[in-house]
């Protein structure tokens, strides 16, 4: 009798990190993918201290379902994780981190691509290898490709010292608006009743219910210490889409405007010939709203071609299936 033998099947992981969520799926080296799995973000600026020890737990819970699907035999061959905040900045430190943390997975540190979410969510385009992505999100970056290789960048600098349009920028700028209209030093806003509505709070007048504190400027600050944790400014993104909710407010208009003009500017800056294709990328810019659709309207006016790219994980996708090609040859 022949001896027993056990059979393997090949599979790839592919994910799309962002700061505020992971997205990461399972699949064959042909066809569509068997698990997914989702977790929280993993950008290392953004997102904390253990935004890599969640992203361990949420390729766990990938490998989990897969095993599920396909039994215990999988070999995983390749993969391919887009990460925000793993460029040229962090990229070995990234690169090094995840590995070990995925070794003990039992994946071989020699198959596990590593690239900044800009690549993956340029090639989710289809739009080849050359263009401009125009990424809004957690962060916000814009990007000329050459031959898949970032040539040229604006912005991507954090929210700290830019990412102006992303959500943590739009969520910092309604809460400044906000607070303004409270010290009497800014404009009146409707962004004040609506993020005391977000909040359960009634920053205009404190009465219902009543203030916890006696003096809403007070309220905020409590209510914000309470719902952003320290060390993790993406939380200020669940702020950002009250300006789109009130286009027709001073405060929201000019927070809109700013961010709308932004990414025009840019965009003519990096390619002002108007001859490259443009992926727009992110929860900002690949959702409908004010700003993807009067960016959409610029882009059209300006006679550019454009695509939507709503999450990064077709480009890693195709790119874990290139490496176990590589692999496997």
């Amino acid at each position: 009798m022949d001896a027993e033998t056990t059979s393997s099947t090949p599979v790839v992981i592919a994910g799309d990190i962002g700061g505020t969520s992971s997205r990461l799926v399972l699949a064959p080296l042909a066809g569509d993918p068997i698990a997914e799995a989702a977790g929280p973000g993993a950008n290392l600026r953004s997102s904390g201290a253990a935004a890599l020890d969640h992203l361990a737990d949420t390729v766990r819970d990938v490998l989990e379902a897969g095993r599920r699907e396909l039994g215990e035999g999988l070999e995983v061959v390749a993969v391919a994780l887009g990460i925000s905040g793993a460029g040229p900045a962090r990229a070995a430190e990234v690169q090094s981190a995840v590995a070990e943390r995925l070794t003990q997975l039992g994946i071989d540190p020699r198959r596990i691509l590593i690239t900044d979410d800009l690549r993956t969510a340029f090639l989710s385009g289809g739009v080849g290898d050359d263009g401009l992505l125009v990424l809004a999100g957690t962060g916000a970056v814009s990007v000329r490709f050459h031959d898949r290789k970032a040539v040229e960048r604006r912005d991507g600098m954090g929210w700290l010292l830019g990412d102006i349009g992303s959500a943590v920028w739009l969520g910092r700028r309604t809460v400044q608006a906000v607070a303004a209209d409270l010290d009497h030093r800014g404009r009146r806003t409707l962004l004040t009743e609506a993020l005391g509505d977000l909040l359960d709070l009634d920053l205009r007048d404190g009465l219902l219910p009543p203030s916890p504190t006696g003096d809403t400027r007070q309220d905020l600050i409590r209510a914000l210490d309470d719902v952003l944790p320290s060390g993790s400014p993406a939380a200020l993104g669940r702020f950002a889409r009250l300006p789109g909710t009130l286009p027709e407010d001073a405060a929201a208009r000019e927070i809109l405007d700013t961010a709308i003009r932004h990414v025009m500017d840019t965009v003519r800056a990096l390619d002002p010939d108007c001859g490259l294709p443009v992926v727009l990328a992110g929860s900002v810019l690949a959702s409908a709203g004010p700003i993807h659709d009067e960016v959409s309207t610029g882009l059209e006016a300006d006679g550019r071609t454009y695509c939507t790219a709503p999450t990064g994980l077709p480009g890693a996708l195709q790119l874990a299936r290139e490496m176990a090609r590589a692999v496997l040859l």
